[in-house]
């Protein structure tokens, strides 16, 4: 052997011995996220990324029961107690909740988060709508301080579960003055908000509650849940830590079981990355890997030997959205014809995409409500590629190439403009090869997508402002009620909230109202199969397809349980098992 190679092996050799071997009796959770949250402000910040810390740290009044699929009680005694006129749904709250400094939880604090969900100045504008548009009013039982009455404006689908989404805050902590003491629901409420009722007083609060202060420092992200947060390193990791003297910790359930004395949320962006972590045992738990990484791993025998892994449907989606509205100058009106919309669905590669970049672990749905589900309105067809039916929806919309460069083209107030859009992404190795893919095709027909990568915060901004052309963007979703409010109603562009694209008009808003108000079945589902319809006919989205959740959870831990509702994983009910708690290990020796 020569000098060389034996100086590249004592060097390799040297590398690996002082490789760090992970303690695996440690009963610490290593999770994987692929970017940190927006912030973990209990309101402001609405990121899929911040539900993974918040199911262990923050605690609703209801929840969906990621077993049954059925709502059961959290923190109140009951389900809601319905009045026979649909308006008023009365609650009890448990009397062994307290918060972390030894207060007890009344219906005080379910008055106060109502009123800072619902409230203007709160900066909340995407998921507002679906509070305000239910909720008017709540009413303490005035012999109970745990008793309490939600006042529905009116009869609404939604009224029964308002409450399985709004994180609970403690009054004493952030309003200890009782400033918002005297604003009423129907001040919070007033359409002349800003003249009638705000004040210097009331804005100045809030302008504290909002501040960014309250996204990310730990000592201000407050929650029932049985875990808190103690550190946050940005774009690295986010840790919990088991709280001592819990009031859950005697209830036992997959909701309120905290084995893991931490939990670590460790940011890895790149799927290669997450691979070799998985490889060399440096994760405990993933829903996050690409499809081809697990694959691979998968037919690694020291992989299974260590870790439980499995491809499970859930309820989210992949879409382009179109800027039907754009807002200001900057971006041009490329989509606000409808069959340019529909052209685009027509030259989209699903497909291809699904084979190539996912090795067809996805599902197609045309819709915007999942195909799982019993609603979804399976009556209408998936778009296919087709280049040349594109190119005809185009040529009738006034786009062609008038100067021979394969680009077509349109006057534009009074502007030839060549149709070059740009094709907005949240950075990603996946999500790039899709865009270039979809690029590719677009081109055939004579349109040119540009591909403008961003970070995960500048994206959505750019959404909510109408700041954009075209975006690959993604929704999760949930076994229940999702209220199209928040994605659909012409309210939520207006209020820079979910409906980024601009869709919709009084047929669809009225579309909207019906399948909220309905509460038979059968008028609620036809409500919902006609809003559909309208979604599809106009296509502000180009729905691609529903990707299957890839789990990998390691075998040093019991209570292995995967779920299609989100999070997928109960990581505080974990429990490390016994041959590991005693120091065992299984780390391999092996290579790729």
């Amino acid at each position: 052997m020569s000098i060389k190679n034996l100086t590249y092996l004592f060097l390799l050799c040297l590398i690996f011995s002082c490789v760090k071997k992970r303690d695996l009796s440690k009963n610490t959770v290593i999770a994987h996220i692929l970017s940190q949250p927006d912030g973990l402000h209990p309101y402001n910040d609405n990121s899929i990324m911040r539900s993974f810390v918040f199911q262990y740290t923050q605690k609703t009044l209801v929840k969906l029961d990621l077993e049954s699929l059925d709502y059961i009680p959290l923190l109140t005694k009951n389900l809601a107690e319905v009045s026979k006129d649909g308006l008023r749904y009365s609650y009890e709250i448990n009397d062994s909740i307290y918060w972390d400094d030894g207060t007890q939880f009344t219906a005080k604090d379910v008055e106060f988060s109502t009123k800072i969900m619902l409230c203007p100045l709160t900066n909340n504008a995407q998921i507002r709508s679906n509070y305000s548009s239910v909720i008017k009013s709540i009413e303490i039982d005035p012999n109970n301080p745990l008793r309490f009455t939600m006042v529905a404006k009116g009869i609404n689908y939604t009224n029964k579960n308002i409450f399985s989404e709004l994180y609970m805050q403690q009054k004493n902590h952030w309003d200890p003055n009782g400033i918002l003491d005297n604003l009423t629901f129907e001040d919070i409420l007033s359409t002349d908000f800003k003249n009638k009722v705000e004040t210097d007083e009331l804005s100045n609060w809030f302008n504290k509650y909002n501040h960014a202060d309250n996204s990310y420092k730990p000592e201000n992200l407050l929650g029932l849940g049985p875990y808190k947060v103690v550190d946050w390193v940005s774009s690295q990791y986010i840790t919990i830590e088991k709280k001592k003297n819990w009031w859950g910790e005697k209830k036992q359930s997959k909701y309120n079981n905290a084995y893991p004395e931490k939990i670590i949320f460790k940011v890895i962006k790149e799927d290669a990355s997450t691979y070799l972590a998985l490889k060399n045992q440096e994760l405990d738990a993933t829903t996050r890997i690409g499809t081809v990484k697990l694959m691979k791993l998968q037919n690694k025998d020291y992989f299974n030997e260590n870790y439980h892994s499995e491809f499970k449907d859930r309820y989210a989606y992949n879409y382009i959205g179109l800027n039907m509205k754009p807002d200001g100058l900057k971006y041009k009106p490329f989509f606000i014809d409808q069959k340019v919309r529909r052209a685009m669905a027509y030259l989209t590669p699903v497909e291809e995409i699904i084979e190539v970049m996912v090795h067809g672990k996805a599902s197609r749905q045309a819709a915007q409500i999942s195909h799982l589900k019993s609603t979804y309105n399976d009556t209408l067809k998936l778009i296919p590629l087709d280049i040349e039916k594109a190119k005809e929806l185009l040529s009738q919309a006034g786009w062609v190439d008038t100067d021979g460069d394969n680009i077509r083209d349109k006057e534009i107030n009074g502007v030839r403009t060549p149709f070059k859009f740009k094709l907005s992404y949240m950075s990603s190795p996946t999500s790039k090869e899709i865009v270039l893919m979809i690029k590719e095709s677009m081109y055939k027909a004579g349109l040119v997508a540009d591909p403008t990568p961003m970070d995960f915060t500048l994206f959505y901004k750019n959404a909510m402002d109408h700041n954009f052309e075209a975006m690959l963007g993604g929704w999760g979703g949930s076994a229940s009620y999702s209220n199209p409010m928040q994605l659909w109603h012409t309210s939520s562009w207006a209020t820079k909230g979910s409906n980024f694209c601009g869709f919709g008009d009084s047929e669809s808003d009225a579309l909207i109202k019906l399948a909220n108000s309905s509460l038979d079945s059968a008028k609620h589902t036809e409500a919902l199969w006609r809003l559909q319809a309208r979604i599809y006919e106009d296509q502000p989205y180009v729905f691609l397809y529903s990707t299957k959740n890839k789990i990998a959870i390691h075998k040093r831990f019991d209570n292995i349980n995967t779920y299609f509702e989100r999070p997928g994983i109960m990581l505080n009910d974990l429990k490390i098992n016994e041959s590991f708690s005693s120091g065992g290990s299984k780390i391999p020796n092996n290579g790729l």
